[in-house]
């Protein structure tokens, strides 16, 4: 799921959520460089909103999902 990601974003369509938050625990865990690519702020910010997925859907607000889609976007960046 998280491979479609660059693809999806490359044609400009709308990601879904679950994709989203995939990719979002997979930076998480997966390492520094793609970590690193993210301000102190956003990192911050990530792990807040993360933290939130156990509670379910309901739990993120619209301006938790834009945020989290941004911080997924610029971390999934191929270049």
């Amino acid at each position: 799921m998280a491979n479609r990601l660059p693809s999806l974003i490359a044609r400009g369509r709308a990601i879904p959520w679950a994709t989203v938050l995939t990719v979002a625990a997979q930076v998480a865990r997966e390492g520094k460089s793609r970590w690193d690519r993210l301000s102190k702020r956003e990192q911050d910010e990530l792990v807040r909103i993360v933290r939130k997925a156990p509670r379910g859907p309901s739990a993120f607000s619209a301006q938790d999902r834009a945020q989290l889609r941004r911080i997924v976007r610029k971390v999934a960046a191929l270049h």
